[in-house]
């Protein structure tokens, strides 16, 4: 067998992958890098605008392999078939070895679906999946859409000119994101933007109880068994550029957006099994018995950690959704192996408070860097650390710019005596801004729009200045806080 060694060997092309052997070649030039990936092209990501301290926004660049190997670094385009974390060595699909002094895993996420064996069936993960969409919906009148995350918001806000069908589990949509309030303005700008002659929005609840926000979704059986082999990685967030909207065959047609609430796909059915009366290709079968035909079923119900390629012999230590566990240095509980982006799962004590962990591409970033830095011993790493201090985020939901900011929801507050934790909201013409407080201290904070708070909101989460004594005073138009605080 053919074995290479590297100094430092990195496992996924996605966004974390590209990022870490990339700051890799940057913080030892003369160290040997290889990055193992199958794809013909890899993801990394540009600051589109630096809204804070701590808050950038991002566009995800994709771009061929052959711009990214340089001096010190290696694109291999083979799939792993095996991890030998005894021997540090990595089997490649090929039979080729390589052994590595420090590994970083950044294989990303897989999607949940119901049945990979339908055409009819079509999980949004990369770029090729958003064309093989994109060509299913020039000759589709009625879609499916199921799940309430952000590809399913950003499906439903562009596709035009068919019946889609919008299966969600809560009672409001985007909950993996923010509440109903947010949902209700966001859904609300939605309708005024587009006029029921030309988008007719129909919401339907189909009756059930929200269940504890960030759940886990036990409705139904997923199968992700292999999906590895012809997924590639996440899509960015330009990735509805991939759609041909309004170019198909019913370009110019009504649109009809169909929300069925507190209502989970449990099943997907082809056309005679157990479908009758209708000459839909395939149908869904809802929680509530109800099935629905469509031409087509987007499936958009969630990610795993893609660890399923990983040795059974390797004792990695998992989380309960599989991620590898790792500390705030990224390392996982197996020598000189790290794990960075979606794959892993960040130790809880290791967050700060202010902080959690949600499969994102800024995370992604964060993590390939400081993983990077960590492998090389490099004394800028706990600096670097302090993206654990605060959760900062921003993207656009329905042509709309979003910033979340801390425990925004109330993510890990559950065990705070509610009592102790109040909300105070503020809708002023096409913004909208939350803020959440405990004992009288900023803890997070949702903007809709150009509001101009991002960074004051910021410092008064990280300051921990007792607020209360101001009570929803702090969210009056008419009380510049930049001032009042500063």
């Amino acid at each position: 067998m053919e074995v290479k060694r590297y100094r430092y060997v990195v496992v996924g092309g996605g966004v974390a992958g590209t990022c870490c052997a990339i700051e890799l070649c940057r913080l030892e030039p003369e160290a040997t890098v290889c990055l193992v990936s199958p794809s013909k092209e890899l993801k990394t990501v540009k600051v589109v605008q630096r809204i804070s301290r701590r808050l950038d926004e991002l566009t995800v660049i994709e771009q061929p392999v052959g711009n990214f190997e340089g001096r010190n670094l290696e694109v291999v385009q083979k799939y792993v078939s095996r991890l030998d974390t005894q021997e540090k060595r990595i089997l490649l699909s090929d039979g080729r070895g390589i052994e590595y002094d420090k590994l970083c895993i950044c294989t990303g996420a897989i999607p949940k679906v119901h049945t990979l064996s339908s055409k009819h069936v079509m999980p949004v993960r990369d770029t090729d999946s958003a064309q093989r969409l994109s060509e299913g919906l020039k000759t589709a009148k009625k879609v499916i859409v199921a799940g309430d995350g952000a590809i399913s918001l950003e499906v439903v806000n562009k596709v035009r000119g068919v019946h889609v069908v919008w299966i969600v589990k809560h009672g409001h949509i985007g909950d993996s994101f923010f509440d109903v309030d947010v949902a209700r303005f966001l859904l609300q700008r939605f309708k005024n933007r587009n006029p029921a002659s030309a988008v007719n929005v129909v919401e339907s609840d189909l009756g059930g109880r929200d269940e504890q926000a960030f759940c886990e979704d036990t409705s139904a059986s997923f199968d992700v068994e292999k999906q590895e082999q012809f997924l590639g990685h996440a899509i960015g967030p330009q990735w509805t550029n991939e759609l041909l909207i309004g170019e198909g065959d019913f370009a110019g047609a009504k649109t009809t957006v169909e929300i069925l609430y507190h209502s989970n796909l449990v099943d997907v059915l082809e056309c005679g099994q157990g479908t009758a009366g209708d000459d839909w290709p395939v149908h869904a079968e809802l929680s509530n018995g109800q099935k629905i035909g469509a031409d087509l079923v987007i499936s958009c119900i969630g990610v795993l950690p893609n660890t399923g390629w990983i040795s059974a012999g390797a004792e990695f230590e998992k989380a309960s959704d599989g991620g590898l566990i790792v500390d705030a240095t990224m390392r996982t509980n197996v020598p000189d192996v790290y794990a960075a982006g979606d794959v892993c799962t960040i130790r809880e004590g290791d967050m700060g408070p202010h902080f959690f962990q949600l499969r994102l591409w800024a995370q992604a970033r964060m993590t390939a860097h400081l993983a990077a830095h960590c492998m090389t011993d490099s004394p800028e790493a706990s600096y670097l650390t302090l993206g654990f201090d605060l959760f900062a985020h921003v993207t656009h939901f329905f042509g709309k710019k979003v910033i979340l900011l801390g425990l925004y929801d109330g993510q890990r507050l559950g065990n705070e005596p509610s009592e102790d934790i109040v909300t105070y909201s503020r809708v002023t013409g096409d913004t909208f801004v939350r803020v959440l407080l405990l004992r009288g201290r900023l803890r997070g904070a949702v903007l809709v729009g150009d509001t101009e708070l991002e960074e004051v909101l910021e410092n008064l989460i990280m300051s921990g200045i007792d607020l209360s004594p101001y009570g929803p005073d702090i969210l009056d138009p008419e009380v510049d806080l930049a001032d009042y605080f500063d």
